[in-house]
């Protein structure tokens, strides 16, 4: 086996990055044949096959939905103590797991900001912003098609061409100050893409409806995948999305800003509301234009758009008022209708192998779909979410480490840390390249304790797929890594029915912690009242286990396993129960110092639940310093604002009204 080392890390090295490459973008062709073969779940399956292509190449979409998700999530914050986020469903779970694959965080960023930045600039400079027909977002540059056309684009923004083009070099974007940015273009929204990045398009822009024509299943999943990228938009403030025709799923992304309604004529009167409103604004506020006032900050609240997203035709009588609608002017609305329409502005076109087209624009690209199976398994995501009972844990296992593994300080040959910066120590070599594919199938058996099918395993990690001939080298390379324990016996072991395990010999710091919190509950006295000595020890050992967030440092792409598989709520879920406990006791005992050193060991884990919120704050306020109280407060509203929310749950503004009375008027 040495003597092929170099050619296999070199194949080795070619699968961390084709594992590192979720992120980049995947053409759609067909849309009956674009499904990744590499999901089908079940024993014995040598390939994964039930999840589309769509949601693992949904990029911006992605982007935005698990943001949205992540925003829900943190209402477990406010989760009572032994229960976690509730795992969603299979079919879910793996919906989750495409995402993750897919989502193009960095894209989503560098538009945001980049779109910001440029409103802010044009502001400081008192100029109006141009009218944006779409936008281009590759791997360099993001391109903006402008109208009228100008040169003077406010650097590093430089215009291309005859100024038709503005073009803002993406390696330019974090240098940019987009903190206080306006969100200029909330309408632009992707349809498709081509060999060299998304192209999106404005919706306010047109100047009425967009009909969208074609096979009724694709333009259904067409505009599906616009709606969810407009409801999840990281680079839109306000907006009134409505939708007809299958919008219940999507409603669940964003219910702040998605409205369900029947049928095109509900939502007439709200349009027509809606342009009387912006029109009143434009002659209150002296604004030329709908941009105008956005820039400027006039009346913000008029401006925040209402956007139409009908996924069934409209009548006729309806495809005539929505056409009167748009020859009133561009009144910060837009319409996306499916099937032809009677005075459409625009006419797009998808094709039976899934390409739009859009000849006003010049445009022909492979279309942005999101089919109603994918738009149902993101529902489960999001109702999962929101099940704020969240699930029972099991009390943890006594047995989950040896005792040689619980001395503080033990140092053992294989070693694997996952509550901080993920690491595993081994006594055997390995090519750096190969190391973080390694460490993640190291990480994934450790937290399988009772061992994994090889194939089940290589799903986890490998949720493209992979031959299974490259997934048992691989997996040779690990077991040679990990090498065996003073009497020979591998670290990487199977056992007879070839389910693979690592051997006793590899401390895990998590099954550490586990089995010191199953002591510490067992040191308790009787009705659970505290044999306070021995219950504060073991909490306090476990604890100090967590040197920092779960997974810390682990590459971007990678571990989306310990999320679908509710692992990661765990870890945070148990970690704070922990702390809360010790904080519990520390209090009982007058030791007020270390009730917040405690909740401080917790909130490395879990900073967002509401529980070491109120433990911190009455640990802060125990110590009798107003100062560590007030930078308590501070602190903790600070990570409420951080998703936009600022909500808090009502014991913990309770909390806030009992020890920090001003909180209301000096915080927020």
């Amino acid at each position: 086996m040495r003597g092929r080392r170099g050619s296999l890390a070199l194949f080795a090295a070619a699968i961390v990055a084709a594992r590192g490459s979720a992120n980049v973008f995947h053409p759609a062709g067909s849309h009956a044949s674009t499904r990744l073969q590499s999901w089908l779940p079940g024993p014995g399956a040598q390939h994964l096959g039930s999840l589309p292509l769509e949601l693992a190449a949904a990029g911006l979409v992605a982007a935005g939905v698990l943001v949205a998700l992540e925003r829900r999530r943190k209402q477990a914050r406010r989760r009572p103590t032994g229960r976690r986020v509730v795992t969603p469903r299979p079919d879910a779970a793996w919906a989750e797991g495409a995402l993750r694959l897919g989502e193009d965080e960095t894209s989503a960023r560098m538009l945001d900001e980049g779109l910001r930045y440029l409103g802010g600039a044009l502001r400081r400079e008192g100029r109006a912003p141009p009218t944006v027909f779409a936008a281009h977002i590759g791997g360099d540059n993001l391109d903006l098609w402008v109208a009228p056309p100008g040169d003077d684009a406010p650097m590093p923004w430089y215009a291309v061409g005859d100024g038709q083009v503005w073009r803002l070099p993406l390696a330019d974007v974090p240098g940019l100050d987009s903190d206080h940015g306006i969100a200029l273009y909330p309408g632009l929204v992707t349809i498709g893409a081509d060999a060299t990045g998304r192209v999106l398009v404005d919706l306010e822009a047109a100047p009425g409806p967009i009909a969208v024509t074609g096979p009724a299943d694709l333009v259904a999943d067409a505009l599906a995948a616009m709606a969810t990228e407009l409801a999840t938009s990281r680079w839109a403030d306000a907006i009134c999305l409505m939708l007809v025709g299958g919008g219940a799923c999507l409603a669940m992304l964003e219910p702040d800003r998605v409205r369900v309604v029947g049928c095109v004529a509900e939502a007439l009167p709200l349009l027509d509301a809606h342009a009387a409103a912006v029109a009143d604004a434009l002659s209150a506020s002296g604004a030329p234009s709908v941009l105008a006032g956005r820039a400027e900050g006039l009346i913000p609240e008029a401006w925040a758009p209402h956007y139409l997203v009908a996924l069934i035709p409209p009548t006729p009588e309806e495809a005539q008022r929505l056409a009167a609608l748009g020859r009133a002017g561009r009144l910060a609305a837009g319409c996306l209708v499916a099937g032809d329409t009677p005075g459409a502005a625009w006419t797009w076109e998808i094709t039976p192998d899934g390409r739009l087209r859009a000849p006003e624009l010049g445009l022909d690209v492979a279309a942005r779909l999101l089919p109603a199976e994918e738009r149902a398994a993101m529902a489960g995501l999001f109702g999962a979410a929101d099940d704020m009972a969240g699930a029972l844990m099991s009390a943890p296992p006594v047995d989950a480490a040896p005792a040689p593994h619980l001395a503080p300080d033990t140092a053992t040959p294989a070693e694997v840390t996952v509550l901080g910066p993920v690491s595993v120590r081994a006594p055997g070599e390995i090519e750096p390249g190969m190391r973080p594919l390694a460490t993640e199938i190291v990480v994934y058996l450790a937290t399988h304790p009772a061992g994994m099918q090889p194939n089940v395993l290589a799903r986890a990690i490998w949720p493209q797929g992979v031959p299974d001939e490259t997934r048992d080298a691989v997996l040779d390379e690990v077991a040679y890594w990990l090498g065996a324990d003073g009497i020979g016996r591998p670290h990487r072991a199977a056992d007879a029915g070839g389910r693979l395990r690592l051997g006793s010999g590899v401390r895990v710091d998590w099954h550490a912690f586990l089995t010191l919190v199953a002591q510490a509950g067992q040191a308790a006295g009787p009705g659970g009242k505290p044999g306070p000595a021995a219950e504060e020890a073991k909490l306090a050992q476990a604890l100090s286990l967590v040197q920092g967030p779960f997974l810390a440092g682990c590459a971007q792409g990678g571990y989306s396993w310990t999320v679908t598989e509710g692992l990661a709520h765990e870890v945070s879920a148990r970690v704070a129960d922990a702390a809360h406990r010790l904080c519990e006791l520390r209090l009982d005992d007058a030791n007020t110092r270390g009730a917040v050193d405690a909740v401080r060991a917790g909130l490395r884990i879990a900073p967002d639940d509401e529980l070491l919120w109120r433990d911190l704050l009455a640990a802060a306020h125990a110590t009798g310093q107003e100062n560590l109280l007030y930078a308590a407060a501070g602190e903790i509203w600070t990570r409420a604002s951080m998703d936009g929310r600022s909500e808090l749950a009502f014991e913990t503004e309770a909390l806030l009204d009992e020890l920090v009375p001003t909180w209301r008027w000096t915080l927020t």
